[in-house]
């Protein structure tokens, strides 16, 4: 059985703080700037073994996460010039693919054999302040079964999952594409996924050139 929190434009420090004392060992679905997701520490094998569980997913698909601020990325990632003209443009909705300082520091199913990770820190202010509280990357991965839709309302939530511990009730979100992904790792980057932020928008703001995996 899940426990249900509502959240508002007003509580969201109370509620991070109040899920972020309970997420060890557990997942909660919270809001995001997308769909609804799927969080548990980056760091606590038990609780990503969950969200792999509930979403029926392959273990070899790792999960990107969500951070509390681009200080914390610049903590765990090796970031370079072009990677900092990306971090000066967040948060927006991106995911960026980095490589992580100390992969071992992670449960598995985060980091992938390359030693690359999905960084997140997006425009909803909800994501961030649980990665603070929870003071660990959190996963940044859709709440629904692998292969299905992105799930945009509570409702939805309680018919399609199980297994979930806490719900974050940010009422039904506008319906908005996943992520774009960039990986920053290769010159010049690549976009793996086309998403709400446009290779011609990076292009244009961070006035470099980048690729499109087709």
């Amino acid at each position: 059985m899940f426990e249900e929190v509502i959240l508002t434009e007003d509580n969201m420090e109370d509620v991070a703080k109040y899920v972020g004392r309970r997420l060890t060992g557990k997942v909660a679905a919270i809001p995001t700037d997308t769909s609804y997701g799927l969080a548990a520490n980056a760091y606590d094998k038990v609780g990503v073994d969950k969200v792999f569980s509930i979403k029926a997913r392959e273990r070899s698909k790792v999960f990107s996460v969500f951070v509390s601020s681009v200080e914390m990325i610049r903590s765990m990632c090796i970031v370079d010039e072009i990677a900092e003209g990306f971090l000066e443009i967040l948060p927006e909705c991106l995911t960026l693919i980095l490589k992580v300082k100390e992969p071992g520091k992670f449960a598995p199913g985060i980091v992938s054999p390359e030693g690359k990770i999905g960084v997140r820190l997006p425009p909803h202010r909800f994501p961030p302040l649980l990665a603070r509280e929870v003071g660990a990357p959190i996963t940044a991965t859709s709440a629904n079964i692998s292969g299905e839709p992105p799930i945009y309302t509570p409702k939805l939530l309680k018919e399609k999952l199980t297994g979930i511990d806490i719900i974050v009730n940010g009422g039904d979100l506008p319906p908005t594409p996943p992520s774009t992904v960039v990986d920053v790792t290769r010159s010049p980057p690549v976009v793996l996924r086309v998403g709400p932020v446009s290779p011609q928008e990076i292009r244009r703001r961070l006035k470099i050139d980048v690729l499109v995996q087709v």
